[in-house]
């Protein structure tokens, strides 16, 4: 009768025994162990059978290993009758190292080897059999551990059991993700309801759908697609435990068309999307607003909705432009604070029962006022150019050219208007800050700006004023048109000698007599080089370095004053280091431009021959060329052509062995370049760091508005004209 067969009882996690009588480790191992191998889980496996041809070291059953067995001895208690005695000796053996070694293993390296996943179709056949061939050698360790006092560690007593699980993570929305890569999923969690409605107009707008919000409450928000056949949906509600908010429902499937003009794209959305880009490229136009939202966020904007939105952003940028002439006096204070011997001056207008109004406001920084002194050439120029902002404005300039014609300014005012009561005032704190005008042989330039001239003959009558060629001559060309009068005026220009500019006048006199009576009316020291001071050594007919200045401020003039006048700041200090870097390392006598000049002039001197005259200090000299004669004065720097003493005395240099650049002014040469930049301007801390005066804040000025109805087209000059393309 065959007997029923048991089932085998299932492993169970070892424990310890609580019989009195315990077997040790070493009992237990000196059964009989199956030839099994243990897995990182604890599992044991049976193992592979070892070929007769093997070359493994580990069995004795090789014809040649058998030559190094040693000899059985009788009565020794280490080997066995069995066929695989040395077999079980040496697994013996190994079981104790593995013992030794596991018993010695930290807590959490043998939990964390516990909890890695093994396959369990290779065990179903030997399941059985390990359960009824007793414990495993992890549990003989186990118990080994809990009965001993060898090892003692604070995680002993914990139960390790790698199913726990924590509280539960949900993922939170990026808000740093690039848009484009925009995710939801269900139980996303938001900070606020606003997060969560913002996230959601980007997360649309992405996609290309018109979404409506149908559900929007203090506890939960619905949003859906405008399309009624579209099965989009996203649930959000409030969580009270903590405050934020989930996604509760998301059926994240469009069966809708994508557009590309999306109405969730509010005027908002733009300005927190354009007002980043706007620090980065401040010169952004209209066009490339709307081209970027295309390429960035495939969404298209209209015309008017781009113009709102670069009015906002740069408002955020920029400052506000109101509130910044609340600021002038903080600012000035903090201007005299970092640039101690500047002059800053404001100018309001008092109101009776009302906030001051502003007026003007007027900086010379020190840096200027000394690096003017120290090496420029005595030529300024002066020039107005309007703001660009709603309550309009002038910004007034005084620039001149140092010993290499870089730019440099000196000093720069902003005033509501440009008038003589401006200009006079402009240019009484302009000569108090230079000083001894007269002694340095100090002259204008301008481009004739309205209020100026009578201006500058009612404060220094007796400086000299020039005009700036290129506004005369167009002037002139809105009148007259002849191409041959319009050339013959630079050629009056340009003409050295009075002789020259005669014959020049003559020939426009012979041509048409009103156009020489309306260049005969401007005084000559005032528009050609037969007539200029010789005093500032500078033959220059243009205001080339205002037109620079003005060319730089063109799109800073449509900031907020504060904010302009920041940038002027910053871009003198900006101009002062870096012409001070440019030539550090540059050995010549003369600046390179002057040099270059020089060079050019060696060429003609090849023409000339000097002669003494026979003076004491060897200084005056005919210099003989066809068609005429020269005289030159080195001692005085001056030559009958006025031509500023460049080439007439090459040929004098080298007939006494000398540099032609050892006869050339102090002003031209690079130890004045160097006085000039041995100054420099501070740095101004930001607006939230001023200190506050206390002075009551001025109003804009009022809103003048032009009048008769608005022009919608740009005023053209007459070189734009319908007579002009004829010509071409």
């Amino acid at each position: 009768m065959e007997k029923p067969i048991q089932q085998p009882k299932p492993c169970t996690k070892p424990q310890a025994a609580k019989v009195s009588g315990k077997a040790t480790a070493a009992d237990k191992i000196n059964k009989k162990v199956k030839p099994t191998t243990s897995t990182r889980s604890g599992r044991q496996v049976k193992a592979t059978p070892v070929d007769n041809d093997s070359d493994s070291h580990d069995s004795y059953e090789n014809a040649e290993d058998s030559l190094y067995k040693p000899p059985k001895v009788a009565g020794d208690s280490i080997y066995s009758s069995d066929s695989d005695s040395g077999v079980d000796g040496i697994e013996s053996s190994r079981a104790k190292k593995v013992d030794h070694r596991e018993k010695h293993r930290p807590v959490a390296d043998r939990t964390r080897d516990k909890a890695i996943d093994t396959d369990d179709s290779s065990y179903e056949d030997i399941e059985s059999d390990e359960c009824s061939d007793g414990e495993s050698d992890e549990e003989f360790l186990y118990e080994e551990l809990s009965d001993g006092d060898e090892w003692k560690s604070e995680d002993s007593a914990q139960e390790l059991d790698s199913e726990d699980e924590g509280p539960a993570v949900y993922p939170h929305y990026n808000d740093k993700a690039k848009f484009g890569d925009l995710k939801f999923e269900v139980s996303m969690v938001f900070k606020s309801k606003q997060h969560f409605m913002a996230a959601t107009r980007d997360y649309t707008i992405q996609w290309g759908r018109n979404i409506r919000f149908s559900k929007n409450d203090k506890v939960r928000v619905r949003a859906v697609c405008k399309c009624e056949d579209c099965p989009w949906v996203v649930y959000c509600a409030h969580n009270p435990s903590d405050g934020s908010w989930q996604i509760k429902t998301l059926v994240d499937n469009h069966t809708c068309a994508r557009k590309r003009k999306n109405r969730a794209a509010t005027l908002e959305w733009i300005v927190n999307k354009l007002y980043p880009k706007l620090r980065k490229h401040p010169k952004m136009k209209h066009k490339e607003v709307y081209e970027w939202f295309v390429r960035k966020c495939n969404v298209k904007l209209n015309s008017s909705c781009i113009t709102r939105a670069l009015k906002a952003s740069r408002k955020i940028v920029e400052g506000d432009e109101i509130a910044q002439y609340g600021l002038i006096w903080d600012y000035a204070h903090e201007l005299l604070t970092a640039n101690p011997g500047s002059t800053v001056q404001v100018g309001v207008i008092t109101i009776t029962d009302n906030p001051p109004q502003f007026e003007r406001f007027y900086v010379c920084l020190d840096a200027c006022k000394k690096g003017f002194k120290a090496g420029c050439r005595p030529l300024i120029g002066l020039d107005g150019t309007f703001l660009k902002i709603l309550h309009g404005g002038q910004l007034l300039t005084a620039c001149e050219q140092d010993a290499n014609n870089h730019i440099f300014v000196i000093a720069y005012a902003i005033v509501d208007v440009e008038n003589k009561e401006n200009w006079k005032w402009f240019l009484e704190l302009l000569l108090s800050d230079l000083g001894e005008y007269e002694a340095k042989n100090l002259c204008f330039i301008s481009d004739m700006q309205k209020g100026l001239i009578p201006a500058v003959k009612e404060l220094v009558p007796a400086v000299p004023h020039r005009f700036c060629i290129w506004h005369l001559w167009r002037n002139f060309s809105k009148q007259w048109g002849n191409v041959e009068l319009k050339d013959l005026v630079w050629e009056c220009a340009r003409s050295r000698t009075p002789v020259e500019f005669e014959r020049n006048m003559t020939r426009i006199k012979r041509i048409n007599q009103q156009a020489w009576e309306y260049l005969a009316k401007w005084p000559k020291e005032a528009w050609t080089k037969a007539h200029f001071s010789e005093g500032p050594k500078v033959d220059n007919i243009c205001n080339n370095a205002c037109e620079s200045f003005n060319s730089k401020t063109k799109h800073d003039r449509g900031k907020p004053i504060l904010t302009l006048a920041e940038e002027v700041r910053r871009m003198v200090m900006k101009i002062m280091s870096d012409n001070r870097l440019k030539l550090l390392t540059y050995q010549g006598i003369l600046t390179p431009v002057q040099q270059s000049r020089l060079e050019s002039l060696i060429k003609l001197s090849r023409n000339w021959a000097p002669y003494w005259s026979g003076d004491a200090k060897e200084e005056v000299y005919e210099v003989q060329g066809w068609p005429t004669n020269m005289v030159v004065d080195l001692g005085n720097h001056t030559c009958s052509c006025r031509n500023a003493l460049y080439a007439r005395n090459i040929g004098h240099s080298r007939k006494n062995d000398k540099m032609p650049e050892e006869y050339c002014h102090e002003w031209l040469i690079m130890e004045a370049y160097r006085k000039t930049y041995q100054f420099n301007v501070n740095p101004v801390k930001g607006q939230d760091l001023w200190e506050k005066t206390g002075s009551p804040a001025p109003v804009p000025p009022p809103i003048k508005p032009k009048p008769g109805r608005p022009t919608t087209n740009r005023r053209k000059d007459k070189a734009e004209g319908p007579l002009a393309r004829r010509q071409r």
